[in-house]
């Protein structure tokens, strides 16, 4: 089974890698979605081999490019840029430097997730069997990277739900920032020099609280021992 690389907020990454309490995964492990997850409908529609688009783009990568980026290269091939250890998962400045660009200063830090790709793509009215030739288009790869990162926000809430009623119930109180450190904790998330990324999330997650205040959230379904201790009808304090 191939595999592609999608860029999204470093957060995101470490997120899904930790999801699982009891199987977390390593950078090289890939995420794995249910056959007939939104997820893999999607790649399913817009994966196409790296040869059928003149450029390449950063936002996906295929594990051709990937092993190519592992090296020191180009994502499509050449001579090696710089050396490097192909066995250490690429750092933000490497993976700049092969863009040929500099950060910018309100860039999130950023990371590639390793994604279980599906064995067929639909290409026009083809189906073709799917290799590690294959990346997922522009377009797709921002849309799947906006899904994670709602699926993110979506359980970082629920969570968010769950803490403050259990602190409620031992007569104690917790701040939203108190609740962040303690999720980045739980679910291994770094915390990336600058701030950009955690303050980003924060914002994004005050949103959040700011619509549940007038409509029920319930998308991500809360798993894992960590959450035995509530009920699945707890609602958001004011």
């Amino acid at each position: 089974m191939a595999n592609i690389y999608l860029r999204v907020p470093m957060y995101v990454a470490d997120f899904y890698r930790h999801r699982d309490e009891q199987k977390p995964l390593t950078e090289w492990q890939p995420v794995e979605f249910k056959e007939f997850s939104y997820e893999m409908r999607l790649m399913r529609s817009s994966l196409t081999p790296d040869g059928v688009r003149k450029h390449l783009t950063v936002l996906c990568y295929s594990e051709r490019s990937w092993k190519n980026i592992l090296q020191g290269k180009l994502a499509m091939g050449g001579k090696s840029i710089f050396f490097r250890d192909k066995d250490k998962w690429p750092s933000t400045k490497e993976l700049l430097a092969l863009e040929g660009r500099n950060p910018s200063p309100n860039e999130e830090h950023f990371d590639y997730l390793c994604i279980a790709a599906p064995r067929e793509a639909v290409i026009g009215s083809k189906v073709v069997k799917v290799d590690g030739k294959f990346s997922i288009t522009p377009a797709a790869a921002q849309a799947f990277a906006n899904v994670l990162r709602d699926e993110f926000l979506h359980f970082y809430y629920e969570w968010c739900v769950q803490e403050e009623r259990l602190f409620r119930q031992k007569g104690l109180t917790i701040t939203k920032a108190e609740m962040m450190e303690r999720f980045y904790a739980q679910y291994d998330i770094r915390m990336a020099a600058g701030g950009v990324s955690h303050n980003t999330m924060r914002q994004q997650a005050k949103r959040l609280f700011d619509r549940g205040k007038a409509a029920k959230m319930r998308r991500t379904a809360m798993q894992g021992e960590y959450f035995d201790y509530v009920s699945s009808t707890t609602q958001p304090s004011e």
